[in-house]
């Protein structure tokens, strides 16, 4: 049962290192933006950050049942569009992954925009970042994978070279989803507690 699932997965080391380079240039770009122009960001804070704030809302005044629903229906939704962005030629997936680090980059410019340290951004993050940021980076390799074999399909057939991808897309899946749900539940229970304890 478990080895179709991990069988998906090989082959995609390269693609992990692109899906990387995409998120990392994310975070800086993101990072540059903000403090070459915190005024013009912040006054579109909501539009950036519109899921963020929502799920911050949902933390002070609902269960922490709702809020892990709430955060792992949100990260899924992201997944699954870096994921099979990959069938318009790879461009949705290099824009998701590159805007999942743009996000980040603003969120850790205006943490220390509001005076808080490294430390305080990092504890924020690296709990449930553990597990979602590696179901986003994989997530980015599939995704990069499929584009990449329908640009340059090498005398394959297309559309077959598409079904096995999204096969492939699909088992990855049962990997990625119980990840997002980890992350989601830590997000939501232990993340807070870490965040006052560093705050």
């Amino acid at each position: 049962m478990l080895d179709p699932i991990l069988e998906s997965f090989k082959g995609k080391g390269k693609l992990v290192l692109a899906s990387v380079i995409l998120f990392s240039l994310g975070i800086l770009v993101g990072y540059y933006i903000f403090l070459s122009n915190p005024d013009y960001v912040l006054s579109n804070i909501e539009e950036l950050l519109g899921n963020i704030l929502k799920i911050g809302e949902a933390m002070e005044k609902r269960s922490k049942l709702h809020v892990t629903g709430l955060i792992f229906q949100n990260n899924v939704k992201a997944l699954l569009v870096i994921m099979f962005g990959g069938i318009v030629f790879g461009l949705i997936t290099v824009f998701g992954i590159f805007f999942n680090g743009f996000i980040m980059g603003i969120v850790m410019a205006l943490t220390f925009y509001q005076g808080k340290s490294i430390i305080f951004f990092i504890a924020s993050i690296l709990p449930h970042g553990i597990a979602e940021m590696p179901a986003v980076i994989g997530a980015g390799a599939f995704g990069l994978k499929t584009g990449l074999d329908l640009m340059f399909p090498k005398g394959k057939n297309r559309v077959e070279l598409l079904k096995e991808n999204l096969n492939k897309n699909i088992l990855s899946l049962g990997i990625f989803v119980p990840l997002l749900f980890i992350a989601a539940a830590i997000e939501a229970i232990i993340t807070p507690v870490v965040i006052k304890f560093f705050g």
